[in-house]
């Protein structure tokens, strides 16, 4: 029970990532706050887990609104008086394509949703966590952090954005040694958002090799929430920061040598 008597916010979390995030928290002891912007998912996905016997409570909120941020936080310290944990996992790819067939609208939802959710989540839970003299920020990054991901600019930036931001404001609070403010790269995991994008343009024929990269690059939710476990409990003490990624560079090169070998 690494997490017992915990307070755990996170966003974006009635599917994939972020759902397993917090069963696996709601598992360790935490208080769990299901949130995303759909209003009845969140409420059966509460409902799910307290038949588990997780204790949670379900707030919706658009992350890319400030407002609905800070009403997430507001409800949650209604509710138990506290906020231990936070995750800002709530995010979007956006139109799968060549940079030019991507409407400006919908490169700058990705930037308001990823970006700025994250952002707004750090900035509203901050005040809090720095009063009560602890805390735990993780905000959730991708591949296009270390490289940009071709028919993804959009999410390229946001994800990159994220680690300078998340690096920028470890420093600025790196006297309170209480905080913990660390990134994590869960790489390629089979989520709805990796398997459902929505292609425009010719970039369409490039989806027909995601089945073949996913076999070589994809990661696990076990091996994700294992790590978001590690990152929120005791062991990331005085770490901030950081990156940690789920798919470092040794393990990307024995994975392509593996593959080259059974081509052959």
């Amino acid at each position: 029970m690494l997490l017992s008597g915990r307070v755990a916010v996170v966003t974006g979390s009635t599917r994939g990532i972020g759902r397993a995030i917090v069963e696996k928290f709601g598992q360790a002891g935490a208080r769990v706050v299901i949130s995303s912007s759909k209003h009845d998912a969140v409420q059966c996905a509460s409902r799910e887990l307290r038949a588990q016997g997780i204790q949670c409570i379900g707030v919706p909120c658009d992350v890319s609104d400030r407002a609905q941020v800070k009403t997430l936080l507001d409800n949650t310290l209604a509710e138990w008086g506290a906020v231990d944990i936070w995750v800002n996992n709530a995010g979007v790819s956006g139109p799968f394509g060549y940079a030019l067939d991507v409407p400006p609208e919908a490169w700058e939802r990705v930037l308001h949703v990823n970006l700025f959710g994250t952002y707004y989540g750090c900035i509203t839970v901050l005040p809090h966590m720095l009063e009560q003299r602890y805390g735990k920020i993780i905000n959730l990054s991708g591949g296009g952090a270390r490289r940009a991901q071709r028919y993804l600019n959009a999410y390229s930036a946001s994800k990159a954005a994220i680690v300078r931001m998340s690096e920028g404001l470890a420093r600025d609070y790196k006297d309170h040694r209480f905080l913990s403010i660390n990134v994590l790269e869960p790489g390629m995991v089979e989520t709805d958002m990796l398997t459902s994008f929505e292609a425009v343009g010719p970039a369409v024929d490039a989806l027909k090799a995601l089945p073949r990269v996913m076999r070589i690059f994809s990661t696990t939710l076990e091996e994700c929430t294992q790590l978001a476990l590690r990152l929120a409990s005791s062991a990331s003490d005085g770490v901030s920061g950081k990156v940690f990624s789920l798919l470092p560079r040794r393990r990307v090169i024995w994975r392509l040598a593996q593959a080259t070998l059974k081509r052959r």
